[in-house]
């Protein structure tokens, strides 16, 4: 693995998916504890967005030192003249790598500390992403530690039109659990495979609220509504995308009572093979109480990953170790 080049910057980033936490049958954020020894239809599986879905999207980051200032909240088009839909191509085009890999390590904590209770824990996994010609994006989870998180792995497939397809194995009935529900949080750390899926910014109609800065750095507010017919736990989606580059600054996701369930928000990024990379990252679970802090130790772009890595038959040899 290629050791991440640090490179401080101004800018800031967050993935979407997200470009990530996890006693009794429920372990808090999402993980069903009795999974590896009866499936659960509801239960969905337990997979890698960095993605938002630990998704891993090349992006850029800031130090965050205070809350946004509004310029013009009232704007309808940018003192660029971009309107929101050129901004958010511009955005997506920075994830503009075939395929990539990221070594992290991820720190859960929660707001009830004592006892012992909620204690942070410690993670590390790989998250593997693989852009195909058909449009399919996949996403493969693999937990290296602690040894017990093996049976946790996950595969992703985000399908051109929306769909998404979650797959983790279970060794004690020899199978595996699918999930098609968009909308479940059992998925990874508490989160809904949309999350892990970089947020799917093509589900919402965007428009351009107004332009801001943060910490300095000058952005666009963004307002997402919900398309009809998609499906997503999240009815609205906030974002600041940074007028420099193009890069989100800050995500964040409201629900259907437009009450904010999760931000997101990179500290820290590097510029790796030419790809803007998030290398510090925070997600703020507010419906389960629960932080989890993400730190890119490795990582690698364009490397002709194999579509086997990919499979479930490679899903079942690594959860199986």
């Amino acid at each position: 693995m290629r050791r991440i080049k640090r490179i401080n910057t101004d800018l800031s980033c967050v993935f979407l998916g997200a470009r990530a936490a996890r006693v009794p049958d429920w372990d808090g954020l999402g993980f069903s504890t009795r999974a590896a020894r009866a499936p659960r239809k509801s239960q969905t599986l337990a997979v890698t967005a960095v993605f938002l879905l630990l998704t891993l999207s090349t992006a850029c980051s800031r130090e965050a030192q205070g809350p946004a200032k509004p310029d013009n909240a009232n704007a309808t088009s940018s003192s660029s003249g971009l309107d929101a839909s050129q901004i958010i191509e511009r955005y997506r085009a920075l994830d503009n790598s075939h395929d990539s890999t990221i070594r992290m390590r991820a720190k859960i904590t929660g707001q009830a500390q004592t006892q012992g209770l909620n204690a942070p824990r410690q993670l590390q996994l790989t998250m593997y992403r693989k852009h195909e010609p058909d449009g399919r994006l996949l996403i493969l989870i693999e937990f290296t530690a602690p040894a017990e998180e093996r049976d946790r792995d996950g595969l992703i497939t985000v399908f051109p039109d929306g769909r998404i397809e979650a797959v983790r194995y279970v060794q004690s009935t020899d199978s595996f659990l699918v999930s098609n529900e968009a909308t479940s949080e059992d998925a990874l750390f508490g989160m809904t495979p949309q999350e892990l899926a970089e947020g799917q910014p093509e589900k919402y109609d965007f428009t351009l609220s107004g332009e801001e800065t943060l910490d300095g750095v000058p952005a666009y507010r963004l307002e997402g509504r919900l398309k009809t017919g998609a499906d997503s736990k999240f009815r609205r989606l906030v974002l600041l995308i940074s007028k420099q580059d193009f890069a989100p600054l800050q995500a964040e996701f409201y629900d259907n009572h437009n009450e904010r369930a999760r931000r997101l928000v990179v500290t820290k990024s590097g510029l790796i093979d030419g790809h803007w990379t998030r290398l510090r990252w925070t997600i703020d679970n507010h419906a389960r109480q629960k932080q989890i802090e993400f730190e890119a130790m490795d990582a690698n772009f364009d490397q002709s990953l194999s579509d086997s890595l990919f499979t479930r038959e490679h899903l079942k040899k690594i959860a199986s170790r």
